[in-house]
């Protein structure tokens, strides 16, 4: 019976690791049924153990029948939702985790108005699809039909976020389902999107405008509740994932401007295509700054939405690991594998990640499994490469219509239905019809000083001899209770000796000019890049490290006044990702110096991409 005991435990530890394995999570094939590791024999059990009733630990009850405990487990963890958090290295995440889902078996309970939204949802985003289709045949949208869940899911986090304290939330995202994601979530005009597709629109100056499903965006709304939350949808190039790191700089400057140090208050939120996803090396450059001081913004929430294609090429040929998402495992962090046709268990998911984001600090991922009902665009013919998939894509009905023949099992009128398409349609008819010539909506918020057009006007830059000497002898003090390296401290004594006289001022001397001017002025200082802080060449030392403690010394923060801060960070070990990440930062903080450094200068072609 010890044995048997021990089997059992092992079987529940089992279910947890790879029951995601037996997941129903694919819309485009037939729900696993077993899996040889997960069969009784595997623990030297068998069914005539079924009826005996087992004692449990660390367990959602104290024990069961085999039968029962068998049901909870797959209950939990091989429906809709197939989640993989085995491999975080701390306890307390993992049971944190495994105690908000085996409770209630990893099952949402909406009730009927939450479903009722849920459903207004999809069918608003199949409606968008159809109209734009119809009204505007042949252009490109890249259609997020097949996907359709994800317009619920962000409704619901937007509305979550807001409830649970987040007052920004940036995103970004590439082009497939863009126009939906702005036209139903940011809730741009459908005049002005259709503005867009008729070429109506005449911009304010040269270089403003781009095709539609590039196109940033920044707008606050008002959720269901009453709260006021900002959101902002980053601008996007061809380039995919190249938005990534800018999303992180910009919502760590966001973070930064509000003080915001334990990051509950803004938001960075990423969608990916799987083959992006799994294909493009930026994303492991920035998953890997999501734990250090310098780039850190308190947990990512990332959402891939799984095609199961990527252009024509089949997942067999665009990764070499069972799931698009494996790149995220480098985190130690929980991913959730969701069936792209059952929105509710989506909601469930998007629960469980910003919860778990707001509570540890760390990214989440969920991977969103569906389809792609047309080509790579809508004058793309799939047909030709993948013609047995795009036949079962034919042949299945659009996710709201599934959602509400299953609503109608729970009370919902087939007339209550029609009327919400109706009145759909309505909306999207009146925005054809209304007038949108222009935009020129001028610089916002924090830019909002900033001057459009170029000036020659000289601008008055000069800072006074006394003012310089007084700011060399505060970026060359060194406290008394601070030991540094003899060679340091004679590097300080020159230093000083030099911004006195004013002759033999080098490099590194007058770089810490500059920058303590600026702070002097009130303006924050942003330098990062590899090995910053000393200086690839031996010449900055902008911080010092004591020779008995190791702890650093910044001597040019105390030239700061009127909040200006000095920040400097040695990056990791790329260039794209820390460039697009101070590039993000720099877009947010219009009155600060943001610098990234390239290590020996010529590694700067290491960020093409970003440049």
């Amino acid at each position: 019976m010890a044995f048997k005991q021990s089997a059992v435990q092992s079987l529940i530890y089992r279910y947890r690791d790879i029951g995601h394995l037996l997941a129903c999570t694919d819309p485009l094939h037939s729900c696993p049924t077993s899996h040889p590791l997960l069969d009784l024999a595997e623990f030297e059990l068998s069914e005539s153990d079924l009826e005996t009733f087992f004692p449990t630990r660390n367990f959602v009850q104290p024990g069961g029948t085999l039968r029962e405990i068998v049901a909870i487990l797959q209950q939990t963890y091989c429906r809709s939702i197939g989640v993989e958090f085995m491999h975080i290295q701390d306890p307390a995440e993992r049971q944190w985790l495994k105690e908000r889902m085996e409770p209630n078996r990893n099952r949402p309970s909406f009730n009927f108005e939450e479903k009722t939204r849920i459903l207004w949802k999809l069918t608003a985003a199949a409606a968008f699809e159809t109209f734009l289709h119809k009204k505007f045949l042949g252009q490109k949208r890249f259609s997020l039909e097949g996907a359709e869940t994800l317009l619920p899911m962000l409704d619901h986090l937007v509305n979550r976020a807001a409830a649970g304290g987040i007052t920004d939330l940036v995103l970004g995202m590439p082009h497939r389902g863009r126009l939906n994601v702005l036209a139903n979530i940011f809730r741009k005009p459908y005049a002005t999107i259709f503005a867009e597709f008729e070429d109506n629109l005449e911009y304010a100056f040269v270089g403003e405008g781009d095709v539609k499903y590039h196109q940033g965006f920044s707008t606050e709304i008002e959720t269901r509740d009453g709260r006021r939350i900002h959101l902002a949808l980053a601008s996007n190039p061809s380039h995919l994932e190249a938005v990534d790191p800018v999303v992180e700089g910009k919502c760590r400057a966001r973070q930064d401007g509000y003080g915001d140090n334990g990051r509950l208050r803004v938001l960075p939120v990423l969608l990916h295509g799987d083959a992006a996803f799994a294909g493009q090396g930026l994303v492991a450059e920035t998953l890997n700054l999501s734990q250090l001081e310098g780039y850190r913004t308190g947990g990512t929430m990332h959402v891939v939405i799984n095609n199961q294609i990527g252009f024509t090429t089949l997942p067999a040929d665009a990764r070499s690991t069972r799931y698009a998402t494996d790149v995220a495992k480098m985190l130690a962090v929980p991913i959730f594998h969701v069936h792209g046709e059952d929105p509710e268990a989506a909601l469930l998911a998007v629960d469980l990640a910003f919860d778990y984001r707001q509570r540890f600090g760390r990214d989440v991922v969920i991977e969103l499994i569906c389809y792609r009902r047309h080509g790579h665009n809508e004058g793309d013919e799939p047909f030709f490469t993948q013609p047995v998939m795009y036949e079962a894509i034919r042949n299945r009905k659009p996710v709201h219509e599934l959602y509400a023949a299953r609503l109608e099992e729970e009370g919902l009128s087939r007339e209550q239905f029609d009327r919400m398409r109706e009145d759909v349609n309505t909306c999207l008819e009146q925005g054809l019809g209304a007038e949108e010539k222009t935009v020129d909506e001028g610089f916002r918020g924090k830019w909002r000083d900033i001057e459009r057009d170029y000036s020659e006007e000289p601008v008055a830059t000069a800072v006074t001899a006394e003012i310089l000497v007084e700011l060399g002898r505060i970026a060359t003090t060194i406290p008394e209770n601070f030991t540094p390296h003899p060679k340091i401290a004679k590097l300080m004594e020159n230093r000083r000796q030099a911004f006195e006289s004013g002759d033999g001022i080098d490099w590194g001397g007058g770089e810490a000019l500059a920058f303590a001017s600026l702070l002097h002025d009130g303006v924050s200082v942003r330098l990062s890049g590899q090995d910053s802080r000393r200086g690839t060449f031996n010449h900055r030392h902008a911080a010092l490290f004591d020779s008995t403690t190791g702890k650093p010394l910044f001597p040019l923060a105390h030239a700061g006044r009127n909040g200006a801060r000095l920040s400097i960070y040695n990056s990791l070990l790329s260039e794209a990702a820390v460039l697009g990440f101070d590039y993000g930062y720099a877009m947010e903080t219009p009155f600060g110096l943001t610098l990234w450094e390239a290590q020996f200068g010529d590694f700067a072609n290491g960020a093409q991409l970003l440049v």
